[in-house]
């Protein structure tokens, strides 16, 4: 299967932001030290009423490093913070398929 990524949706409450980022900081410091760990992107909504206010997308090398990285420490590291207020939906995904935008041809460059 190879590489995949965890879409980790966050419902944050209003006023809660500072301990959500230091539950996020806490659990991000722990799974980055992990065998498997490639990278994470955590994306914040631009709507303030958007359901899911912050969206992390943490890309492993499989889905066995990922699983293997939920062990004992993380959810000692999850018990330990403030939790309260946050809730979160996530799926596993493996990658398929990529498009992007042709490159711009110069000015003057045949076609």
């Amino acid at each position: 299967m190879g590489q995949v990524m965890y879409f980790n949706c966050f419902e944050v409450a209003p006023g809660r932001e500072d301990d959500f980022w230091k539950l996020y900081n806490a659990v991000n410091a722990y799974m980055s030290a992990k065998p498997g760990f490639i990278s994470n992107r955590m994306h914040r909504a631009l709507s303030p009423d958007a359901r899911y206010r912050f969206i992390n997308v943490p890309v492993w090398e499989s889905a066995e490093y990922f699983q293997a990285a939920h062990d004992a420490g993380f959810q000692q590291v999850v018990k330990d913070h403030v939790w309260p207020g946050f809730s979160n939906e996530g799926t596993l995904c493996e990658f398929v398929e990529e498009r992007t935008r042709p490159a711009a041809q110069p000015a003057g460059a045949a076609r």
